[in-house]
């Protein structure tokens, strides 16, 4: 068996040339060791984010992030390594996962690190957390419901250890929407501090440590989260700052190629798509713009982040624009931030041209 190494960026990305059909494709980046079933192919940039998600955790919980973790990616092996009707895991021997869940699954990942590999804290905490964090690139989270109506609260499923199936489905959302709510409410350095308590690690203790940090008891707590918590929280990183496309004047123009090898596109999407993602662009003032593909195939959608629509201006204005190669079009824009999405075939690469002319 012969393998190849290719680098993107600083991932060194070890691809399976020469193997046999018993051997599944395995990928090592700087922090995972990913072994795809199901004949699923990965994109060099869907690798390279799920290397950025881990840090990106490790980062906000203020730890350095583990190296090598095993990621046995596809339905097949989430079934194999979670049984039951789990949607994916993260166990002592690695996280089991697929597209819709390797953002959540990390999270756990980097959790089970700070407890030696083994689970910490309890599923109130640390499903929050994960859900919460999980909104992230091409996967967005948004945790919507009525905490007054909600009968399973914050006080009763923080009593449910970690490694006991206590939880049900319409935990995670209560679960995900009281840790935002601590979150808005006390910031980023009590939550975390909280979450790396030793007394809460260990599960021992989580009250304790959650009266020292937060000044309030759990009981207290689920009651002023049922009384003032907004009804959604939404949690998204689409943009990817090292991407943003700027403006000369009134004419923004952005050359390069959607490919399944480069570190900025990912898929593939239901086995045929791959998407160039993340290049975003701000529109100061709100006003039509001009756009132009230019590309022989492929389509274009421009996706608002981060609006507010304050009514003022037509909704057009804050809907997806959506063309195909060799399109233009004049179109009404709001003042947001906007991200690129260049979709192709997989098995091809497709070199665009985006123009953008203020009018």
């Amino acid at each position: 068996m012969s393998r190849s190494r290719r680098w993107i960026g600083r991932w060194a990305i070890l691809g399976c040339v020469a193997c046999g059909d018993a051997e599944r494709p395995r990928y090592v980046t700087e922090h995972l060791e990913v072994e795809l079933y199901d004949g699923e192919v990965l994109c060099a940039g869907t690798l390279a984010i799920m290397d950025m998600q881990m840090e990106r955790v490790a980062a906000f919980l203020g730890i350095d992030p583990p190296s090598q973790i095993p990621v046995f990616y596809g339905p097949s092996a989430v079934t194999e390594g979670c049984g039951g009707s789990w949607g994916g895991c993260a166990r002592a021997s690695g996280v089991f996962a697929t597209s819709g869940s390797i953002f959540h699954e990390l999270v756990h990942a980097v959790r089970q690190s700070q407890g030696d590999g083994g689970a910490v804290g309890t599923w109130l905490f640390e499903e929050g957390i994960a859900e919460m964090l999980s909104g992230y690139r091409w996967d967005p989270y948004s945790a919507w419901l009525h905490p007054s109506e909600i009968e399973r609260g914050p006080e009763v499923l923080a009593d449910f250890p970690r490694g006991e199936g206590k939880f049900i489905p319409g935990d995670y959302a209560t679960a995900a929407h009281f840790v935002s709510w601590l979150r808005m409410v006390y910031g980023d350095g009590t939550l975390v501090a909280f979450l790396n308590d030793p007394r809460y690690l260990d599960g021992e203790a989580y009250d304790d440590a959650f009266v020292s940090h937060f000044g309030l008891s759990m009981e207290d707590a689920d009651s002023a989260w049922r009384a003032s918590a907004p009804e959604e929280y939404a949690w998204s990183e689409s943009c990817d700052p090292s991407y943003a496309l700027a403006w000369a004047g009134s004419v923004l123009e952005f050359t390069d190629t959607v490919d399944c090898e480069a570190p900025h596109t990912t898929g593939p999407r239901d086995g045929t798509y791959v998407t160039l993602r993340s290049h975003c662009f701000t529109l100061a003032q709100p006003g039509t713009v001009r756009v132009e593909f230019l590309a022989n195939g492929g389509s274009l959608r421009l996706v608002p982040v981060d609006c507010v629509d304050t009514g003022e201006f037509a909704p057009e204005s804050y809907d997806y624009k959506s063309l195909g190669g060799g399109d233009e079009l004049e179109l009404p824009f709001a003042a947001c931030t906007w991200e690129v999405q260049v979709d192709s075939v997989a098995s091809l690469t497709l070199d665009f041209t985006l123009r953008l002319t203020q009018l």
